[in-house]
């Protein structure tokens, strides 16, 4: 019978989407919703850009966050290419306190070269941006392990303006 394998084989993808979600809802405690978000963008000059990054914190507790990674990312025809970041931004692990129901705003400074080849543009001319990054969180108080999460925020920018629009459900 050719149902057999098959019913075998939904059995084992289900099983293992299952524990696969399992996993990572244990690994962040209940109670803890930390938001990113790109709030702002301003069209400096040239090619340079100004953006605010906030954190989030809903949760009423207070909150370390570490960020372990960060980065910004354009749109190309061939994929996602890492911007640089003039300042703001960096690679170094950073730590800061999230008091419950509160935020945390940083500021950084990016260059968007408008003659990077490839450069994947939507219908109406404007360039896709990405905010990747990955950072642990954990109860100020030192009650739960700490989670980490990795996440990205996308926007459209219209090229020498300072219009964006937040991707949201993306």
């Amino acid at each position: 019978m050719k149902t057999a394998p098959f019913i075998l084989v939904l059995f084992a993808a289900v099983s293992l989407t299952t524990a696969l979600a399992e996993t990572s809802f244990a690994k962040e405690p209940s109670g803890i919703g930390i938001r990113v978000l790109i709030e702002n963008i301003q069209y400096e000059s040239k090619d340079a850009y100004s953006l605010v990054v906030s954190t989030s914190n809903a949760s009423s507790r207070d909150v370390l966050v570490r960020i372990i990674e960060e980065g910004f990312f354009i749109q190309t025809d061939r994929g996602w290419a890492q911007l640089n970041v003039l300042n703001g931004i960096n690679s170094e692990r950073q730590e800061f306190l999230l008091p419950r129901v509160g935020k945390n705003v940083r500021a950084a400074s990016i260059s968007i070269p408008l003659t990077m080849p490839d450069l994947f543009r939507t219908y109406e001319g404007d360039l896709s941006l990405m905010y990747k990054y990955t950072y642990t969180v954990r109860t100020a108080d030192g009650t739960d392990t700490a989670f980490q999460r990795a996440d990205e925020v996308y926007i459209w920018v219209k090229p020498g303006t300072s219009q964006w629009i937040l991707r949201e459900g993306m």
